[in-house]
């Protein structure tokens, strides 16, 4: 508004000059500032961890075993503490026909914040704090994840991704 009043008093006075007779040259500049907002990659997360966070979050999301499959690395992968036999897809269907499906788990404990935990970036972040450690507004975060501490020590799922991007881990228990 305040551009567009300007640029008409500009005018007018160019008028009256011209009118008596005179002549004046006159620049006028426009300029337009355009913002964008984009999505930005948390400083704090290596690209790849966020890219393999991402990825797995998406296919646990989908119930899509097979795109979970391709982001492991089955010689360098942990899915249980035991050997229930198979790999870790097979585990995970067998859990979901039991009544047990761990996917929407993966999916939600992805959504909370991390903690770095021997070299791995681990969610959800109360894996490694004691449950008298957590805040209020953690516990809240957690919601019934809070169930999963056996004494002092979280027990319940968590996934862990390494700083490379490789998906290390996604187990329940000690």
């Amino acid at each position: 508004m305040v551009v567009l009043l300007a640029v008409a008093a500009a005018a007018g006075a160019a008028v009256a000059l011209a009118l008596a007779g005179g002549t004046e040259t006159m620049t006028v500049t426009t300029t337009v500032t355009r913002t964008e907002t984009v999505e930005a990659e948390s400083p704090l997360v290596p690209a790849e961890v966020e890219r393999t966070r991402a990825a797995v979050r998406a296919a646990a999301e989908a119930h899509d075993y097979d795109a979970l499959a391709e982001l492991i690395d089955p010689a360098q992968f942990s899915f249980s503490f035991g050997d229930p036999g198979g790999g870790a897809v097979e585990y995970w269907r067998d859990l979901a026909a039991q009544g047990e499906d761990p996917l929407p788990i993966l999916a939600r404990i992805l959504e909370l914040p991390y903690t770095l935990f021997a070299g791995a970036y681990v969610w959800p972040f109360a894996y490694d704090k004691a449950p008298n450690e957590l805040s209020d507004y953690e516990r809240g975060l957690l919601g019934d994840l809070v169930e999963s501490y056996a004494g002092e020590s979280y027990f319940g799922w968590r996934a862990g991704i390494r700083a490379d991007g490789k998906w290390q881990f996604f187990v329940r228990g000690d």
